[in-house]
Parts: C-alpha cells; structure tokens; sequence
C-alpha cells in the first residue's frame, strides 16, 4: 500500500478517496511537481547505468582496430567444422558410414551415439582405443561448444570481469581442441573405430590459436570506453553524485531548477539567433533578381 505524500499515513484497501483521512491532501495532486522530479531524477539515473553498458558492449567489438578483428577471428574457427575433421572406418556396435568426417555426418547420425552403443563398444584390447575416442569426442564437443560461448561473452569483454573471462575461455578451447586431437592420434586400430586426423582438425586448431592469439593482443593494448555525457536535472551526472553528498534535498532541487533554467535560456537565444540570422540572409534566387533589376 501507498503513503500520504504530506503526512505519511500508511494508506489501507478502504482509503480508496482522493484526499488523505488524516490531514485531508489532495493525495493525487500533492505535491506533484516535486514528486515529479524525484521520479525523473530516478530515470536519469537508472539510464545512466544502462548507458554504461552500452557504452562497454559497443567498445568491446568496434572499440579498436584489433576488437573488429576479433569478432572476425572469433567466427572463423567455425568453418573447419564442416571441413573433414577425421577419415574414419566404423565397425559394430557404431553404425557410422566410413569415410570423413565432420559436423555435418555428425548431426545426420545423431541417433547412432547413444550411452548403450558406448557401453558396448569392445573391451579387452580394444579398451584404450574406445577410452581415447570417448574422451577425444567429449573434448572436442567441450571445444566447440566453449567457442560459441567465446563469441557470446565478448559483449561483456569491456565489463569489470571480461580480462579474466576471455583468458580463461582461449586456455580452455586451445587445451580441449588440442588433447582431443591427441586423443584421435593416439588411438590404434584394434576398437571399433580407427580413425586418423584430417584437413579440418588442422585448420580447426589453427585458427584457435590464431583467434587466441588476437584474443590476448586485444586485452593486452586494451580498448577505451567512451561513455556518454549523462545528466540528472541539467547537472552532469558525476557532478551530481558529488553534489548529493554535500547538499540537502531543497539544496539540490534548487540547483537542478537553476541549471534547467541556464539551459532553457541557452536554447532559446541560440532559436534567436538561428532566426535573425535567416531574416538577414538574402537568398540566392532573390540576390539574383535584384541584380538583373540593376543591370537594366
């Protein structure tokens, strides 16, 4: 429930009318001016902590030369993807088709990676090659998904965090992509799967290292945050929060009316003069007739 804006009593389910039943204001209307500006003085404030954010989000991919480049490098690892990845020949319980490999076969076989076909997957001599095809799998999903993730936060690589974030996520991808390629090279042909790394997995660790590198050259030059010029009640913003610690409420509200005042009276002169100065211009068309008129 509400307060009385001028006696501050508690207003209840019954006290629907429009005057307080203690000191009888007019609850609506009370005060409004005033209420007013503390609402938008609330507002100016809130917008300028989103502006903040906007400001960084904007600096963390057109900031500098190199966070362009990032976003560039941050995409590209994508492509190898659909490059052959590893050339494969599958026996049962996979039901794969031989050959290469890549994020496409991957998703039209979906089906056939199931927990009962890794369950049973041969043991015996065949258990290090379905350990290191398990876990190179696992790696590289972990990879790929953590480089989407990558592209995803670099809105916030301008935020308090976003140093440490980036850092973490690049030292991750590279040692997931890495080992899960080791793991694929390390396998032997006596599982179900022998399999050897192709083009794709190359390229893929390539630009991963690339995008890395770009990625720490990009932190370590660092990218200016430019904010916007924010102000509550014509004061500018830091300017306000350092008066808000010296001055009373009344204090303050004055000094809002009088800044919005200078600057009412600064828009109107310069409306002034933008009109005198069209009365005195002559236009062309104009300055034209009346020289063909002295000409004779």
């Amino acid at each position: 429930m509400a307060n009385c804006p001028k006696c501050g009593r508690k207003l209840g389910l019954s006290d629907w009318r429009q005057h307080c039943p203690d000191c009888g204001a007019n609850i609506v209307v009370y005060d409004l001016q005033e209420r007013l500006m503390q609402d938008a003085d609330k507002a100016e404030v809130q917008y300028y902590h989103f502006q903040k954010k906007i400001d960084r989000l904007k600096a963390s991919f057109i900031g500098t030369k190199l966070a362009v480049a990032r976003i560039i490098t941050s995409v590209l690892p994508v492509g190898p993807l659909f490059l052959p990845l590893i050339k494969a020949t599958f026996s049962p319980p996979v039901d794969f088709p031989d050959g290469n490999v890549n994020l496409m076969t991957i998703v039209n076989h979906f089906g056939a990676i199931n927990p009962e076909t890794v369950k049973a997957l041969p043991g015996g001599d065949a258990k290090t090659d379905s350990v290191l095809l398990v876990a190179g799998a696992l790696l590289f999903a972990l990879s790929a998904v953590l480089t989407l993730v990558h592209l995803i936060l670099l809105t916030l690589a301008c935020s308090p965090k976003g140093k440490v974030r980036n850092i973490t996520q690049d030292v991750l991808i590279l040692i997931s992509s890495v080992a899960s390629a080791v793991c694929i090279a390390a396998m032997g042909t006596s599982g179900a799967v022998k399999a050897s790394l192709a083009i794709g997995a190359y390229l893929y660790i390539l630009l991963q290292i690339v995008n890395a590198a770009v990625d720490i050259a990009v932190l370590k030059q660092g990218i200016p945050v430019t904010h916007k010029q924010c102000y509550v009640g014509g004061i500018p913003i830091e300017e306000y929060f350092e008066l808000e610690k010296t001055l009373t409420p009344e204090e303050m509200r004055a000094e809002q009316y009088r800044r919005l005042t200078a600057l009412q009276q600064e828009k109107e002169r310069q409306i002034a003069e933008d009109e005198a100065k069209k009365h005195h211009e002559t236009p062309p068309a104009e300055t034209g007739e009346k020289e063909a008129e002295n000409n004779g």
